[in-house]
């Protein structure tokens, strides 16, 4: 068998940029791509997929970049992941997508609905990480400070050598609570433990694209901002700022959720994705979901 069998992947796949992009589609209609976060792939959002899919399109990916990719041409980073997003979406060929986009990939996907509003039919971004567009002092500190306490530890543990534990300090630091991370069931488990590898990646990333609020600003498709209502605080500030950047964007603070809200509760977060669709106009409004709350802090 060859090199290159070896690393192309066993299902559907796209090839970007030298690349094997693996994906999965679900259903049929308009077609709606969910990006995962840091530490997960096409896995992490394959129920909200599932339960979106008698409505849409639904497709899960894993992005490169977080499979141990390290194209030089190409390296780690919001703008690397932002053209991966494009280069995608036109692979696909199913034309302009609902763009669905958790974490870490939040910040490339906003840059896509600026640079290339014509691959985006609305945007539904769950708890944005990146402080670029917070202007206020005194917030982007608050951002600055929050992630220290959360991730630092998380990369001392990489730099000992010690995986396994970066990864479950990780978890812990995005849910708030210590011991998180071993309680998850094992298919979730298996895939921190598959995607391991790419802390090498997220610790040696590029800056991230400098997105300002005046960018924000030109943002004209449909747009639901959403974070949960006991979050960290760097989520919930990112979040809240870039929903009052982004004109006539729905602000949703979700009860009694956190950042791993999509994959804790898969059908609540796949609830608000349709209630979101819906006030796209992608899908027609169903009685009996979770409804858009939203929320003008």
């Amino acid at each position: 068998m060859s090199t290159d069998q070896l690393l192309r992947p066993q299902g559907p796949f796209l090839e970007i940029e030298g690349v094997f992009v693996p994906y999965c589609s679900q259903g049929e209609g308009q077609p709606v791509l969910l990006t995962h976060g840091v530490l997960g792939d096409l896995r992490s959002l394959d129920p909200v997929a599932g339960d979106l899919s008698d409505a849409v399109e639904a497709i899960t990916v894993t992005l490169p970049a977080l499979t141990a990719d390290a194209r030089p041409t190409r390296p780690f980073g919001t703008a690397g992941q932002r053209d991966d997003l494009i280069d995608l979406i036109w692979s696909l060929g199913r034309g302009p997508v609902h763009l669905v986009a958790w974490s870490f990939s939040a910040h490339s996907a906003l840059a896509v609905a600026i640079d290339r509003p014509d691959l985006v039919r609305s945007l539904f971004l769950y708890e944005p990480g990146f402080p670029t567009f917070v202007e206020d002092e005194a917030r982007r500190e608050a951002v600055v400070t929050d992630m220290g306490a959360a991730f630092a530890p998380v990369a001392e543990a990489f730099r000992r050598g010690d995986r396994e534990g970066a990864v479950r300090l990780a978890i812990d630091a995005a849910a708030r609570q210590p011991g998180h991370c071993e309680a998850q069931p094992d298919a979730i488990r298996a895939i921190y433990c598959d995607t391991a590898h790419t802390l090498e990646a997220i610790f040696a990333q590029t800056p991230p694209i400098p997105l300002a609020p005046a960018d924000l600003g030109r943002i004209r498709c449909p747009v639901t901002i959403a974070r949960g209502e006991a979050t960290r605080d760097c989520y919930a500030i990112v979040s809240d700022v870039a929903a009052r950047l982004v004109s006539g964007a729905a602000h949703v603070v979700v009860p009694e959720a956190g950042h791993l809200l999509p994959e804790q509760e898969p059908a609540r977060f796949a609830n608000l994705v349709r209630a979101h669709l819906e006030r796209a106009g992608a899908i027609a409004a169903r009685a009996g979901i979770e409804t858009l709350s939203e929320d003008a802090q």
